[in-house]
């Protein structure tokens, strides 16, 4: 039987909270392979921090702040939620790279055959079909799309599933935590090789629409878009869309972000600031000039969900877990459109442990507006291929 716990605690108190998660975690296994959490930014980070390394111990911990957390219970906020990875299933590799604003790509392609050779080294058998890659990344970092492309590109068949880490919609300070605690500008690599069968996908609820966004001006860098179509960014945007320029904001973008297709699928651009007063779009991926996009019309973001849990049982069967990076612009339509409960009894149902995201990375792409996801099925019964 494969077990692997969960486990949530909805505590203010930074001891309780702890303390309530590693009961849930290692009551009977006291030493997993990894475990991984994902909090609150509103607990004291610095209390938290104490209280994990004080229950924990030696046990590997690897975490982030969200903006939601996914849990046992759903949908939560102001939790912390956490999953523990057994020895007996799992062989685990970790990387942190610090400072990744000043990330080059060639860091990024070094530690990639870094990490594969030690992986090769430790277990000969590894591949694509054993292992995949889950990566943390500083959401505000803006270094998404250099690392992942960096990264992906020397794992070979190996997947590589990430998010971005946030703090609630404020945009200050994310943080992520590994052996030196909590901290900012750094993206968590972790190697995982399992015996179990598992899958790796994402999501999207978006059909192209007619109306094509050409970006004539942009800094790709601040991922500000000034022009498009070679008017003003908003008033285009807004154009395109449908609406009036002064009712175009974060949530009129979020039911119509950019979509770019890349290899015959399409992946969205989403919006993380509309700046009225000087006409400009901030967009959370990185965008440039000369980019041709489509403008999106949301479908329905519940079936979509659905469909890919289809998916996974028809592939390994019922996941014992699935991983998930969950963009907080989803989780914001969800709430505007009362959908929270629904989308949670998905999660639930499928044990889905994971965090609302600034970003998802999915192999060698950073996206916005999507669900991505590892699902981990049973061992292996001869039932499922």
């Amino acid at each position: 039987m494969t077990i692997i716990k969960r486990a949530v605690s909805i505590s203010p108190d930074e001891q309780q909270a702890v303390r309530e998660l590693y009961r849930g975690l290692c009551s009977s296994d006291k030493s997993p392979a990894l475990c991984l959490f994902f909090c609150s930014p509103n607990y004291n980070l610095p209390r938290l921090e104490r209280e994990l390394r004080r229950q924990f111990g030696p046990i590997p911990l690897i975490g982030c702040t969200t903006v939601g957390e996914i849990t046992p219970l759903g949908y939560r906020e102001d939790s912390i939620t956490a999953v523990a990875l057994p020895k007996a299933h799992f062989s685990i590799i970790t990387r942190t790279i610090s400072t990744i604003s000043r990330f080059r790509i060639q860091d990024g392609i070094d530690l990639g055959q870094q990490l594969i050779t030690e992986l090769k080294e430790n277990i000969p058998g590894a591949n694509g079909h054993n292992s995949f890659a889950f990566m943390l990344i500083d959401g505000l970092s803006n270094a998404e799309e250099r690392v992942t492309a960096a990264i992906g590109s020397q794992l070979g068949d190996i997947s590589l599933v990430g998010g971005s880490t946030s703090d609630n919609w404020d945009q200050k300070k994310t943080s992520l935590f590994d052996d030196d605690g909590f901290g900012q500008d750094k993206a968590i690599i972790i190697l995982i090789h399992t015996s179990l069968p598992f899958r790796v996908h994402y999501t999207h609820h978006y059909v192209a629409g007619d109306a094509r966004a050409v970006i004539t001006e942009a800094d790709p860098v601040s991922r500000i878009v000034s022009e498009i179509n070679g008017l003003p960014a908003t008033a285009e945007y807004a154009r395109l869309c449908g609406i009036n320029q002064r009712d175009l904001n974060i949530s009129v973008c979020s039911n119509h972000p950019i979509l770019m297709k890349i290899g015959g699928k399409y992946y969205s651009r989403g919006v993380a600031e509309v700046n009225q007063e000087n006409q400009t779009i901030r967009f959370a991926c990185a965008i440039g000039k000369g980019v041709v996009g489509a403008i999106a019309r949301p479908a329905d973001l519940i079936t979509s969900t659905a469909r890919l849990f289809d998916t996974v049982h028809a592939e390994i069967g019922p996941p014992v877990l699935v991983l998930g990076c969950d963009c907080a612009a989803r989780k914001m339509i969800c709430e505007e459109r009362g959908l929270i409960a629904d989308i949670s009894r998905l999660y639930m149902a499928n044990n889905v442990i994971g965090l609302a995201t600034f970003g998802e990375q999915y192999n060698t792409i950073h996206m916005n507006n999507s669900f991505c996801c590892v699902a981990i099925g049973r061992e292996h019964s001869g039932e499922y291929p």
